[in-house]
């Protein structure tokens, strides 16, 4: 898993720097019909048909991504409803006894990529500030836990397989709270000055919309109902029991060799 992190992020790397170095000037880039990323393929090939073949690798990686993307989301989705936390929980807490996924959180996920699509073919700008407000809110929903357990002297997080040195990660969780405090107050600024009503960032007028539907289910609903998250601390002993004992196998094995 680590691996892959490393992986992803070592050639992200160089395909942003590569991208970077052959973009040209940034105007035209941003003010594109074609895309940014389409232009600056065309910029560095000079060639249509060759742009076009380009596109087409990161086109694919997104069709594998949307695959993950929309089967971790439903997930979530059911787990959030298993726990009590959305209206209508019981519905979309269900399995399909045939297929055994959550067809319900399938759908109501489904449904909802729809609705901000019908969104950007009718106002782009409606459509920026939900995408905005998802980024800023996706950052606030890692910073809290993080917050929390700092708050409580990193006392919160039980036996685990993975533990990072306790300086380090010190270090790392607060910066990543400095990290996302930052990227959240710059998110929320407009894209230029003087701001008007055509240029502001409506990033904040859509994540207050999320802070009010939530903190309206909490009242009605979620502090009636919520219980969560449910855990079955068993299994998570057993695999922490698991973890240990290959650590300790292959340590034996290493002392045997040796």
């Amino acid at each position: 898993m680590i691996a892959c992190v490393g992986i992803g992020t070592f050639t992200g790397f160089i395909f942003l720097m590569v991208l970077l170095l052959v973009a040209g000037p940034v105007d035209p880039v941003i003010e594109s019909a074609a895309g940014p990323l389409l232009h600056i393929f065309y910029q560095a090939t000079n060639s249509r048909t060759g742009s076009i073949i380009l596109l087409l690798f990161p086109l694919v990686c997104l069709l594998f991504a949307t695959v993950s993307i929309m089967t971790t989301s439903s997930r979530m989705t059911w787990a959030f409803a298993r726990d009590g936390g959305l209206p209508l929980s019981r519905v979309f807490a269900r399995v399909h006894p045939t297929l055994e996924l959550p067809l319900n959180s399938l759908y109501l996920t489904t449904a909802l990529v729809v609705i901000f699509g019908c969104i950007f073919l009718g106002s782009s700008s409606a459509f920026n500030a939900i995408i905005s407000a998802s980024v800023v809110a996706l950052g606030v929903s890692y910073a809290m836990p993080i917050a929390i357990n700092c708050l409580r002297g990193r006392k919160m997080l039980g036996q685990r397989p993975f533990v990072l040195p306790e300086p380090f990660a010190w270090v790392a969780n607060l910066l990543g709270i400095a990290y996302v405090t930052v990227t959240t107050v710059l998110f929320l600024f407009p894209p230029e000055l003087p701001v008007t009503g055509s240029n502001m960032n409506y990033c904040i007028v859509a994540f207050a919309i999320v802070i009010i539907i939530s903190t309206f289910q909490w009242f009605i609903d979620g502090r009636k109902n919520f219980k969560g998250p449910q855990v079955d601390l068993e299994i998570v002993r057993v695999d922490s029991a698991v973890v240990a004992g290959g650590n300790r196998k292959g340590a034996d094995g290493e002392d045997g060799s040796a």
